[in-house]
């Protein structure tokens, strides 16, 4: 793969550095790559490495309360894993997990230091992504707390597909496998709930899902469940 052959998303940090950073930042480290299932980081080690996705899909997780699966996001390529750590030199907030295979450059998280330390144009363009990170945080966790299970899921899987869909002959599959569990602790709800939110929306024929598999059917009336202006599959209100 030719990690300079495709641009970077946009807000991504190597996309906010000028060509001259971009390429240095690129000279850091050297390219590993990772096979489905690998972790890349583990929860509560010790700081020592920043990775830059340059290919793939990574899921990030953490243990929450009564050591419960708190599935925090997924990260692709662009995305820099470990940064924050690297940079108060503590212990990583979260794991990384490679879902199907990735290829990241790595870095010591000296070399990402020092190289912060000598570009401050750099830091800045670091301290936006950690802001923008802790935004989408933030309205994530307002999410969780509105609205019905239906609702709530309705939302994420609205999100995945945006970011990480491809289009299908019968409409948009998400990119990232993602089991009950995993859907579950995306939107703070107990896999029960979110099996029954799951045969709702099958009901609706706005979504298909299958093992680790899920193709939004019918984009605008999964965001008329999303934003509460569609009706129940028994007839009753979703505002209820």
């Amino acid at each position: 793969m030719l990690e300079d052959s495709r641009p970077f998303p946009p807000g991504s940090l190597p996309a906010r550095l000028n060509p001259a950073l971009r390429q240095q930042l690129l000279s850091l480290g050297g390219v590993r790559h990772y096979l489905h299932g690998e972790m890349l980081m583990r929860e509560a080690e010790p700081y020592g490495e920043v990775i830059l996705i340059l290919d793939g899909f990574v899921k990030i997780t953490a243990n929450g309360e009564e050591n419960r699966l708190a599935f925090l996001v997924i990260r692709s390529r662009g995305d820099i894993l470990g940064e924050i750590s690297a940079m108060d030199q503590d212990t990583h907030t979260g794991t990384a997990t490679a879902a199907g295979p990735v290829a990241g450059r790595v870095m010591s998280a000296t070399a990402f230091r020092s190289f912060l330390e000598q570009n401050p144009p750099a830091a800045f363009a670091v301290a936006e992504t950690v802001a923008n990170k802790l935004r989408n945080s933030i309205r994530r966790r307002v999410e969780h707390v509105d609205g019905s299970v239906r609702g709530r899921l309705a939302r994420i899987l609205i999100e995945l597909a945006t970011l990480w869909g491809r289009a299908s002959d019968r409409g948009v599959q998400l990119a990232v496998g993602l089991s009950q569990p995993e859907l579950a602790a995306l939107v703070a709800a107990d896999e029960r709930s979110v099996n029954r939110a799951l045969a709702e929306l099958r009901t609706m024929k706005v979504v298909d899902v299958g093992y680790r598999r899920v193709i939004v059917l019918d984009l605008e009336g999964l965001e008329r469940v999303a934003f509460g202006h569609q009706d129940r599959p028994d007839g009753a209100s979703s505002r209820s």
